[in-house]
């Protein structure tokens, strides 16, 4: 294999890297927004995608009672944004 060669090789392997660590970003990015809006770290993960991340970045589900957790607030758009009543 001559410099050539091998020079291309070495840059389609960064790309390939560089592509495989943005979309680790983009998929941990996209699950904790998922996680924030749904108050769902206190129970089990939303989807596959969240529960694939949890495993990566070793998050474990809270075990908090029912009454500690927040309520769901899917779907409702006036209460984005806002912090809870307590």
């Amino acid at each position: 294999m001559d410099g050539i060669h091998a020079g291309v090789a070495l840059l389609l392997l960064i790309a390939f890297i560089q592509g495989a660590v943005i979309g680790v970003v983009v998929a941990v990015s996209i699950a904790s927004r998922r996680e924030d809006r749904l108050y769902s770290l206190t129970g089990q993960a939303p989807d596959a995608m969240c529960q694939g991340v949890r495993r990566l970045m070793g998050v474990a589900t809270w075990n908090a009672p029912p009454e500690a957790r927040p309520p769901a607030m899917a779907g409702n758009r006036h209460s984005q944004g806002r912090e809870l009543d307590r």
